[in-house]
Parts: C-alpha cells; sequence; structure tokens
C-alpha cells in the first residue's frame, strides 16, 4: 500500500507540471496575440495547449486536496485548514479559466482585454497554487522559497468559521456558481 504523503507528492507534481505548462502556454499566446511574431498556426497550437493543461490541472486540484488531507489532521493544524481553504480558492479560479476559455472559444486572443483578463486569471490560479505549494514546503522542511520574497503570506493562524457561517458561504459560492452555470447569459464567441 502506498502511504496517502507519497501519493499526494506524486499528484502535486502532477498538478505544478500542468498548470506551469498551461501558464507559459497562455502567456505565450497572449504575446502572440500583441506581438504578431510567430504566426496563427502557432498561437492555435499554443491556446489548445494551455485549454488542456488546465483541464488536466483542474482534474488534479481535488486529488491534491484530498491526498493532503489524508496525509494530515487538518482539525488540529491551522496550517492545514488553510491550505483547505486556498484549495477551494485555486479549485474556483481554474474553473473560471476553463470556463472562460470554453466560452469565449480560440478566438478571444483576437481582442487584448479579453486575452488580458484570461491571462490575468491564469496567473492568479498559478499563484494560489504557488501558495499552496509554500504552505506545504514550510510543513514539511519548515521553510520555503517565498520567504524570499519577503511579502509572501504567512498562513500560522487559520480564520476561525462557525459551522453556521461556513453553511451560508457553501451556499454563498453555491448560489453564484449556479447563476453563472445556468443564468447568466452565455457569451458569444468572438469573431476575428
Amino acid at each position: 500500500m502506498i502511504a496517502a504523503a507519497t501519493l499526494h507528492a506524486f499528484s502535486t507534481e502532477m498538478l505544478v507540471g500542468s498548470m506551469t505548462f498551461s501558464v507559459v502556454a497562455t502567456v505565450l499566446c497572449f504575446g502572440e496575440s500583441v506581438f504578431r511574431k510567430v504566426g496563427e498556426r502557432a498561437q492555435r497550437g499554443l491556446d489548445h495547449a494551455g485549454y488542456f493543461a488546465a483541464i488536466f490541472s483542474l482534474c488534479c486540484i481535488p486529488i491534491v486536496a484530498i491526498t493532503g488531507n489524508a496525509a494530515g489532521d487538518a482539525s488540529s493544524s491551522p496550517i492545514l485548514v488553510n491550505k483547505m481553504l486556498l484549495s477551494g480558492l485555486c479549485l474556483g479560479l481554474w474553473i473560471g479559466v476553463i470556463h472562460g476559455r470554453r466560452t469565449w472559444g480560440p478566438e478571444m486572443w483576437s481582442n487584448r482585454k479579453m486575452g488580458l483578463i484570461h491571462t490575468g486569471i491564469v496567473c492568479a490560479g498559478y499563484t494560489t497554487a504557488a501558495m499552496l505549494g509554500s504552505i506545504g514546503s514550510v510543513m514539511t522542511r519548515g521553510e520555503t522559497v517565498g520567504d524570499v520574497f519577503g511579502i509572501w503570506p504567512h498562513f500560522d493562524n487559520a480564520p476561525s468559521l462557525s459551522f453556521g457561517l461556513s453553511v451560508l458561504l457553501m451556499s454563498f459560492s453555491l448560489t453564484a456558481l449556479l447563476v453563472v452555470i445556468f443564468v447568466q447569459p452565455k457569451g458569444e464567441k468572438v469573431k476575428s
């Protein structure tokens, strides 16, 4: 039997690799939409690569969260509580990345504002994943590369949320998700 910590390390590496690939492809795609140096075919390839890497990342996030929770006791560690909260934020950002790309289509790169917004959401999702990795590094080694920057947040204390407040926040999140999926007017694909 494989230990939960080993599965967590493996799934984390899969997640970080796919997210890094998605971010690099998306940033290069945005750069191509601004500077027009490589060509439309290369941009289309970068767009598809970033999109499919984001989908794979989205599939990895719950696995990483579950194996991380199994590797430690979240009820006794404020650091693990913060890690679980950031996992939810990371999941939401990557859902936004995929939903935006699917809604706008690959032609979104012809509109610089949409391309910039999409690239910003991808980078925010990656930053959240980097914070999660930083927390894991603090837990296992007592230090993190993020400490070099000086502005990296510390997660030694967890917010105190009652059960009622947790249910209320979950209800708001679920309502917002359902509104975006079913009520909000569907976006139209960008026409090039």
